[in-house]
């Protein structure tokens, strides 16, 4: 006699069975009697509420079948059929698995698939393999498994969804492109390209002074990588300073001149709440918020030689600027909402 000794973990969440008791179950092969018209099976849980159910295949034909189960709680109500698919052999010694084999995507035929090494052969194995990925080209595929019985038998071929993606340390910065005004495009605004990093992985180079348009206050910046791909458009608010004799005081760089005694934006990041922490010879000054499209979010005037809490409750997660701006100096730090 054939036999098959199955266990099943049943979980059901409908509104049917929540609150009521697994009494009975009943099963069919293929094709439903109909409704408590099947085999009958009693149930005794185990401590982690599955049921182990013994099934039998005797009058079942050779090969691949459905396997149908349905249950009954206290009320005498039936529950959906779960399905498994079942495979019914001539033997009474269940066959051990010898051997596997995986493949991506497309199907090459049983056995020419890349082989997955069996070294204690038996009826369920547990197995980690490494699947070779080198030729598969980046984005979503398909990883197929299956597996051979000492009787020359294939198992079912499963499959699991895989994505293929660039890792970081082999993605890098290699340029960037900035503008004051009028954004033209990608690769159209300044560039500049990096040979390499420095020690903490940032990037740095100068922004002459006479590139700077007359009455800007806002660098726009982006960057590029080793795949072509640009960031988000980065902005900075900041101010210029005239002095009476730039040419000897600002030298080469003629750098960007922020002049506010202290400003320090904290937690960073934050959730709910921001502090600001602004220190200044005027009493008030105006707060901006920018989001990373430049876009102006929220707009206040806050007190000077004080911490000034921010709420940004209603804020999206995301990177963020804020600009100090007291009358005479200007001062962007940027924050992290989460």
């Amino acid at each position: 006699m054939k036999t098959l000794l199955t266990m099943f973990c049943i979980f059901f969440t409908g509104t049917l069975l929540r609150s009521q008791t697994i009494k009975q179950a009943e099963y069919f092969i293929d094709k439903d009697q109909g409704v408590g018209k099947n085999t009958k099976l009693n149930l005794t849980a185990s401590a982690d509420s599955s049921y182990q159910l013994n099934i039998d295949v005797s009058g079942v034909s050779e090969g691949f079948h459905k396997l149908y189960i349905r249950v009954k709680d206290s009320k005498g109500k039936w529950s959906l059929p779960v399905r498994k698919t079942i495979q019914v052999t001539n033997t009474f010694n269940q066959a051990q698995i010898t051997k596997g084999e995986y493949f991506f995507d497309k199907d090459p035929g049983y056995g020419k698939g890349k082989p997955i090494t069996v070294s204690s052969p038996d009826t369920i194995i547990e197995k980690n393999f490494a699947a070779i990925t080198s030729a598969l080209g980046i984005g979503h595929h398909k990883l197929y498994i299956r597996c051979k019985d000492d009787n020359g038998n294939w198992g079912i071929t499963s499959h699991r969804n895989i994505e293929i993606i660039k890792t970081q340390d082999t993605v890098k910065i290699v340029a960037a492109e900035y503008f004051f005004t009028s954004d033209k495009g990608y690769n159209h605004a300044t560039r500049k390209v990096f040979s390499d990093s420095l020690a903490d992985g940032k990037f740095k180079f100068k922004i002459p002074y006479n590139k700077i348009p007359a009455n800007a206050d806002t660098l726009f910046i982006r960057t590029e990588d080793s795949l072509g791909n640009w960031s988000l458009t980065g902005l900075a608010k900041f101010s210029v300073q005239s002095f009476t004799n730039a040419s000897t005081t600002l030298e080469n760089d003629n750098s960007i001149v922020n002049n506010v005694e202290t400003f320090t934006v904290f937690p960073n990041p934050a959730s709910h709440n921001i502090n600001v922490d602004f220190k200044s010879k005027n009493a008030n000054a105006s707060l901006q918020i920018f989001d990373m499209n430049g876009k102006i979010i929220l707009e206040k005037i806050i007190i000077s030689s004080a911490i000034n809490t921010i709420d940004i409750s209603k804020l999206i997660a995301g990177s963020y600027t804020i600009t100090i701006n007291d009358g005479q100096t200007q001062r962007t730090e940027k924050f992290i909402k989460q």
